[in-house]
């Protein structure tokens, strides 16, 4: 058997190390998970139309919070007890943890996906949608392969398999999902097939999920006594489903109530939107995949100031690369919501609010400090925060959608979102007396500010509309050498060195081979 342990002791640097490789491999992953799901968001978009594309994208929406409570807080469970006891060596729990997360999760999703069958024409009627229902039938049928392909990959992640999480969660799927729908599409079906696409490359995923979990972990198959405690896992896990329903509410709750109270074409435009948007994401929860175990291990041993300062570098990190993906999303907003199509091009102003809402929130501080909390036993109060932001964000897509439409919707989940990621900052130095700035915080900012000057001045001369894909290529050239100009830190010349060795030895290989 292979041994699993982690080091009872890792420098400071070795951490920081780890967290930049598993995290440049997960954010690599995931550019290759987006770079397949926007083209097809694009293709569902220019194919469907904005009607039968709001169809589809409220019953994925519907779909994924039904899911995301069936799982019931698992996937983090799986995560936070798997890295605890296999850094304390304790093969037999860390294979009880992943087994009866995995058979609980998978007979939770099976009900979950008949109670949605059985709503499905209810559902239809109250949205006043007539296609929603087989839409919905559809997506029923995903439930427990979404279950386990989600299930297999958190598996992974306690193990600090990266490769292995982001093959199975972000490669595999989508690609199957865009290889399979352009194929129905092809064959003149047209809302139908794209629902039985997802169906098609949920099924492959997980079988997938289940074939690599088998090889990171061969005990999970073994003789070997499972030690099981399903209610120490439980008792944490259920507390964190109420946060990632939150949170997978926080992204849907804008387009079920738009699909209530709004036409089923400004659905699908506030869905493109929110897409684009949401694509300052993808650096959090890279970095996440690989941050999460680390935390719950380093917190169970009491490395605080390891903690500390991983905490720190990792969101600055997270802070300078965001600016650079979310300032383009507003200057160029106009411009990346036609890709969509003619009739996307009116919902600029909401790509704009969502992109300036999560530049702030993320400038702010407000990347990693909800798994901080979740990692370090503070999931009672990640659930206070879990109610409060339900509660907030239902009231104000309430009191905003019907007299601001589109636009309404997007500043309700904006203030949302800032309220929250503040509250959570605050706790996070309560009660672990850290927060994620350092000195050198101002050097994004600082570059960011040299962009928009010089954007404004790109305006004036009217080359930003005309010629928007190479102004936005050399705004992004220009912060990133800003950024170099003003100094790289100690982990950031760590990391760099790691990066040009890397290199070094694969131009050594290619002369070797030559």
């Amino acid at each position: 058997m292979q041994d699993i342990s982690i080091a009872d002791s890792e420098t400071s640097d070795q951490l920081i190390r780890k967290v930049a490789r598993g995290g440049g491999i997960a954010f690599a992953g995931n550019i290759v998970d987006k770079g397949l799901r926007f083209p097809l968001e694009i293709l569902l978009a220019r194919v469907l139309g904005a009607g039968d594309y709001g169809s589809y994208s409220l019953g994925y929406g519907l779909s994924i919070i039904a899911g995301q409570i069936s799982m019931l807080g698992l996937p983090s469970g799986i995560v936070r007890f798997g890295a605890l006891y296999r850094g304390a060596g304790d093969i037999r729990r860390v294979k009880g943890t992943v087994n009866s997360a995995l058979l609980i999760a998978t007979l939770s999703s099976m009900v979950a996906g008949g109670v949605l069958f059985i709503c499905a024409r209810p559902l239809s009627d109250v949205f006043g949608m007539p296609k929603l229902a087989d839409v919905l039938r559809v997506f029923a049928f995903s439930f427990p392969l979404y279950v386990v392909t989600q299930m297999a990959g958190h598996a992974a992640a306690a193990f600090q398999a990266i490769e292995h999480q982001i093959a199975i969660t972000n490669i595999c799927r989508p690609l199957a999902n865009v290889a399979i729908v352009s194929v129905v599409f092809l064959l003149g079906f047209r809302l139908l097939g794209a629902v039985y696409g997802f169906l098609l490359s949920s099924a492959i995923s997980a079988f997938l999920g289940l074939y690599l979990l088998r090889r990171i972990f061969p005990d999970m198959v073994s003789g070997l006594e499972s030690s099981y405690e399903v209610r120490k896992l439980l008792r944490f896990s259920v507390p964190v489903l109420f946060v990632g329903f939150s949170s997978v509410l926080l992204g849907q709750t804008d387009r079920i109530m738009l699909g209530y109270f709004k036409a089923s074409e400004d659905l699908g435009i506030y869905t493109a939107a929110a897409i684009i948007s949401q694509q300052a994401g993808l650096l959090m929860y890279s970095f996440g995949y690989i941050f999460c175990p680390i935390i719950s291990d380093l917190y169970n041993r009491g490395e605080f100031t390891n903690l500390e300062r991983l905490f720190k570098t990792v969101t600055r990190w997270i802070v300078s690369l965001n600016l650079v993906i979310l300032l383009p999303l507003i200057l160029f907003s106009r411009q990346i919501m036609g890709i969509f199509g003619p009739s996307f091009a009116a919902g600029w102003p909401v790509l704009a609010v969502l992109s300036s809402v999560h530049l702030i929130g993320y400038s702010a501080g407000g990347a990693l400090v909800g798994y901080v909390l979740q990692m370090s036993g503070k999931q009672d109060v990640e659930l206070i925060n879990a109610v409060v932001l339900l509660t907030a964000n239902v009231a104000l897509n309430l009191w905003l959608i019907p007299p601001y439409g589109i636009l309404g919707a997007a500043m309700a989940t904006g203030m949302s979102f800032a309220a929250i990621n503040v509250a959570r900052i605050l706790e996070v130095y309560q009660f672990l007396r850290m927060h994620p700035f350092d000195a050198s915080y101002y050097k994004p900012f600082v570059a960011g500010l040299v962009v928009l000057l010089l954007s404004v001045l790109l305006s004036g001369l009217h080359i930003l509309g005309p010629h928007w894909i190479l102004s936005l290529a050399m705004l992004c050239l220009v912060y990133f050498v800003v950024l170099f100009c003003l100094g790289l830190e100690q982990e950031d010349q760590m990391v760099w060195a790691a990066i040009k060795r890397r290199i070094g030895c694969r131009r050594g290989a290619a002369g070797a081979w030559a």
